[in-house]
């Protein structure tokens, strides 16, 4: 090929890619904490994260070791409180968290500590993460999924009233936002999950929000069981399945300040007793 041939067509290349840089869209913004990036969160300093004075609200969640885990922890924290997350929540910044996680819990055993540790109202919570079930469905598989799933929503329901404290007048008692329990790296055991999140959606009473999201967010409908590179071990997620978990508590509870995500979000629920917050 010519040189004169040569030259024509890097002078086309260069025009080509001049014009395809300006007609392209802005780009959105991209936040540096996204992802887990495996540090563990000091608690003790958690108004570092905060620009405020001091903490607006205070949030009680309650579970098993899925509520025990640092990412988990680390992302919710930092979404309900990180300025530079600001422009994507309704709730205000400055909401200080109280992590109640119980490894190897079960509906059955965390409703007694959160009865004896009067978990929720009784610390001040203005609003309760309630996720809990992963440990029933995997010790009870023998168990007809209809009554396990029975017994389960009736455990759950009593730590909804437990945290409560017995208190109805919505702008007295704390938000309750209960999470259905995630997808599992076994088709039965997701299947099962699934059925008994239906339940609680369904069956629960005394409850602002339910979201399902965390198993929705981990299922992989080719497999019929969660994404493999989303998960640590069969039950237990790892860094980037608990963010989109948190990412799903966090839809949530701010959906306690803005009702439009009930609507925009399918797996966002309204239950019986919800209540804007301002």
């Amino acid at each position: 090929m010519s040189k004169t041939k040569l030259l024509a067509l890097a002078c086309l290349l260069t025009l080509g890619l001049i014009a395809a840089a300006g007609s392209a869209p802005a780009a959105e913004p991209i936040l540096s904490y996204n992802l887990y990036d495996g540090t563990s969160p000091n608690f003790q300093g958690q108004s570092a994260a905060f620009s405020g004075d001091e903490y607006r609200f205070l949030c009680s969640a309650i579970g098993d070791s899925l509520t025990d885990s640092a990412p988990l922890q680390n992302i919710f924290y930092s979404r309900l409180n990180d300025p530079g997350y600001a422009i994507y929540r309704s709730i205000p910044g400055g909401t200080q968290v109280y992590f109640h996680g119980n490894p190897g819990g079960t509906t059955g055993s965390i409703l007694p500590a959160t009865q004896s540790h009067d978990w929720g109202a009784g610390e001040g919570a203005n609003f309760v993460v309630i996720m809990v079930g992963t440990n029933d469905l995997d010790y009870n598989q023998g168990d007809a999924i209809e009554d396990l799933a029975a017994a389960m929503v009736s455990n759950v329901q009593a730590i909804v009233d437990s945290a409560l404290g017995g208190i109805t007048d919505p702008n007295q008692r704390p938000a309750i936002v209960v999470s259905g329990v995630p997808a599992y790296l076994d088709a039965n055991l997701t299947a099962r999950a699934k059925y008994y999140n239906e339940q609680l959606r369904t069956k629960l009473d005394r409850v602002d929000i339910f979201t399902d999201g965390a198993w929705w967010d981990l299922y992989d409908s080719g497999t019929g069981t969660a994404y493999g590179w989303l998960m640590d071990d069969y039950k237990h997620p790892n860094g980037d399945g608990f963010y989109r978990i948190a990412e799903d508590w966090f839809k949530g509870v701010d959906a306690l300040y803005n009702a439009s995500r009930i609507g925009s979000d399918s797996h966002i629920y309204r239950m019986p007793w919800y209540f804007q917050r301002s």
